[in-house]
């Protein structure tokens, strides 16, 4: 743990199933209206993201391969993923204003290289603190490569408010 010693609550294993993007998922795809993609829940958020396809059930894994999120969008795109009751986004690598965006969210951005591995459906155990990612269906594990000191800490509180309460009322 970072200097802060906040005591704070290990983070839980998450279970869910994956959601596989690909690369250069830029974050204007991913707010696009009426998106191709079968992730977008959005009728029962009342936003307009309307597929009919089956929805991402809370906490499933947005799967992603090379700078997901980049792009204008990556803040807002962060907040959506967030309501929508994404578990974590597991990518080969981020858009910084989007990487830095989940963590103040509270929202879990995974650097895992072998992303190309997952398949849609497939069930994933994440265990940030282990740092480790296990595909249940495949038999797979995979290296969580980028959460580490105060980026952890932010994650264990829930996200940048939480984390600043938490420090403020230990001193």
């Amino acid at each position: 743990m970072t200097d802060s010693a906040l005591d704070l609550d290990e983070l839980p294993y998450l279970v869910g199933r994956a959601w596989p993007l690909g690369d250069a998922a830029g974050s204007e795809d991913l707010l696009r209206p009426r998106s191709t993609h079968p992730m977008w829940v959005g009728p029962a958020l009342g936003s307009p993201f309307d597929t009919g396809l089956p929805p991402l059930q809370r906490s499933d894994f947005v799967v992603a391969g090379l700078e997901f999120g980049s792009g204008d969008a990556a803040a807002a795109t962060a907040r959506v993923l967030r309501e929508l009751g994404v578990g974590a986004v597991i990518a080969r690598s981020f858009g910084a204003v989007f990487l830095r965006s989940a963590l103040h969210l509270g929202l879990p951005p995974l650097q895992v290289e072998e992303t190309e591995a997952i398949k849609m459906h497939d069930r994933l155990r994440v265990d940030i603190e282990g740092h480790k990612v296990v595909n249940l269906s495949s038999g797979d594990r995979y290296v969580i490569r980028n959460i580490y000191g105060e980026a952890l800490d932010l994650l264990r509180a829930g996200g940048l408010a939480e984390y600043l309460a938490a420090k403020r009322s230990k001193g």
